[in-house]
């Protein structure tokens, strides 16, 4: 980086002092990297790279270990889904030619709910992307490219450095896109009136227009569009999976990382579309007939904020593992633009993605992710399972039993989780265990198995074991002083990307290993299809097969290839369903 005239004359003294502090032997290496930031992001190297569509500036970075890359933020992929096209599939974003677009910084998160202080937040204008890139200008042979798809519960969530910092990830010969899609009720209102052309889950359509333009555009920042690596977490995973199994996203991607969530986890599945769709209506003032016209009419003239501000969902859904009513399901009726034509597991089934290779894998407890809700008015959801135990059972399994059915099921799967005792407050813990395998795991399992039978190429499961005290941010930030072990839904994202006001880690401390191991897992899986390397050996990772379907890699403190601990408990979950279960 050249330090000219136009640096700010204060930050220069300090800097050009400590190079000369070094030079007598001082160690100042992090204090100069921080000052070198600093004054990149103010006066950094910029950029230009001709695409199709117009002119993008973007600039040079430095990562937090001092790495070089390029950023190119808030580029438009898809039209403002304003006025009528709000609740319609994205369209192309317009041309810019002959014009310089200013793609310096990111663009604001979709329109959402902040959880921390229960304000909307965001904009309806939210279709952009972001794209990094190790080398700007043409290597030997152009570099992997990895797609990744945020989380939150299909609620919440943005393509957002301050989450999903990129400086891990690009120490790698990588290029790396994050992008927004449409959230809650903006992404994923359904109706099953044809006349109104609602096709419903618009925030997944997002996600295939963001891919197409990944194909069309990425070539231009050095990636390759015959080696695209679509990954994500939580809702973001379960995205992952839906775009395996469509056949619009067939060869947008060729390689897929599915971390902690899938399509068949409860809480990626909708219930009672239409009877939310009039609750939100009334919940936003609407005082109308029940008709979807007038309804749809009235959503389109509500401020979008409200659209986002509900909770619609009590303790009883929650038990059920159902988080939010606005997430992706089958269309309620047919469009030339539907996606989800067909029940889950049929879409499995028949995916085109069966010759693609697919690591997957979630955390040791992903069930620490409920404690908040667990712990809310002094434990009344653990209330509502002591006397309903039934309501363990999965939903769509539920609603199809009669009574004595039920109380016979659940009492296999209450016995394996709790033994001889009951479901109370003395054992959440067992609870959260339990809604770890129900939440997450068990879904998992449920592709595993639904790949070895239908599927071609390699799977590969990893399990998330390493519990750090300082490290775990979503266990210490859901649980604070109450729980302090454990490894939290969303713990491994800690590892793989960097978050504001993180500092440097320690190179000789285990969170430092866990990271390089973590990125190098992801980006040698993304150039090859095959997720062993340097940071996995010496043990040998495995695809799963029919005779081992529970082989998963530990990563802990070091890695072992072992029979997952959970099978015992997922077999019984297994044996819940007589058909339909992968």
């Amino acid at each position: 980086m050249k330090i000219g005239e136009h640096s700010t004359p204060g930050l220069l003294n300090q800097i050009n002092y400590m190079w000369k502090l070094k030079g007598l032997g001082l160690d100042f290496n992090s204090q100069l990297v921080y000052h070198i930031q600093k004054l990149s992001t103010c006066h950094a190297e910029t950029r230009f790279v001709e695409l199709s569509v117009g002119r993008v500036k973007g600039r040079k970075r430095y990562g937090l270990y001092g790495h070089e890359f390029f950023s190119f933020e808030g580029i438009p992929y898809g039209k403002p889904p304003l006025g009528k096209l709000r609740f319609q599939p994205p369209k192309p974003a317009e041309p810019w030619p002959g014009k310089e677009l200013d793609c310096l910084q990111e663009r604001e998160v979709p329109m959402q709910v902040d959880r921390a202080t229960g304000c909307a937040i965001g904009s309806e204008d939210c279709l952009y992307l972001n794209v990094y890139t190790k080398h700007l200008d043409c290597t030997e042979k152009p570099l992997p490219v990895l797609v990744y798809i945020y989380g939150g519960a299909f609620r919440s969530g943005g393509a957002t450095r301050a989450k999903y910092g990129p400086d891990y990830l690009m120490r790698e010969d990588v290029v790396l896109v994050f992008f927004n899609y449409r959230v809650c009720a903006l992404g994923f209102l359904s109706c099953c009136s044809k006349e109104l052309s609602l096709s419903g889950n618009v925030g997944l359509q997002d996600q295939l227009l963001a891919l197409r333009w990944v194909q069309q555009h990425i070539s231009h920042f050095n990636g390759d569009p015959l080696n695209v690596t679509l990954f994500g977490q939580s809702a973001g995973a379960a995205s992952v999976h839906f775009m395996m199994c469509v056949p619009q996203a067939k060869g947008l991607f060729s390689k897929a990382i599915m971390m902690s969530g899938c399509m068949l986890n409860p809480w990626a599945q909708a219930h009672e579309q239409q009877m939310n769709c009039c609750r939100l209506a009334v919940r936003s003032g609407y005082e109308g007939p029940l008709t979807e016209a007038c309804i749809l009419k009235h959503l389109l003239s509500v401020p979008p904020e409200r659209l986002v501000q509900h909770n619609m969902y009590s303790f009883f859904e929650n038990c059920f593992g159902l988080l939010h009513p606005f997430v992706p399901g089958v269309d309620q009726c047919e469009t030339s633009e539907g996606l989800l034509r067909r029940p889950y597991i049929e879409l499995m089934r028949n995916a085109w993605s069966s010759r693609m290779p697919l690591l997957l894998g979630g955390t040791s407890l992903e069930g620490l992710v409920m404690y908040p809700i667990c712990k809310l008015y002094n434990g009344f959801l653990l209330d509502i399972l002591r006397e309903k135990p039934t309501r363990v059972l999965p939903y769509e399994l539920y609603r199809k039993m009669c009574v004595e059915e039920r109380e016979c099921r659940v009492a296999d799967v209450l016995r394996c989780h709790f033994g001889p005792r009951n479901i109370i407050k003395n054992n959440v813990w067992q609870v959260l265990e339990m809604f770890g395998i129900k939440m997450f795991w068990h879904g998992l399992h449920r592709v595993v198995r639904s790949r070895l039978c239908h599927a071609q190429a390699p799977t590969y499961v990893y399990r998330f074991d390493f519990d750090s005290p300082t490290f775990n941010f979503m266990r210490m930030r859901l649980c604070g002083n109450d729980i302090k072990c454990g490894v939290c839904h969303a713990d491994d994202l800690g590892y793989i990307f960097h978050k504001q006001g993180v500092e440097k880690l320690s190179p000789d401390s285990l969170e430092y290993a866990t990271m390089q191991r973590m990125v190098s897992i992801l980006t040698t899986f993304a150039r090859s299809g095959n997720p062993n390397c340097e940071q996995t050996g010496p043990e040998e990772w495995l695809p799963v097969t029919q005779k081992r379907p529970y082989s998963v890699m530990n990563i802990n403190r070091a890695l072992e290839f072992i029979r997952q601990p959970e099978s015992t408990c997922l077999e019984v979950w297994n044996n819940l369903y007589t058909k339909d279960l992968y």
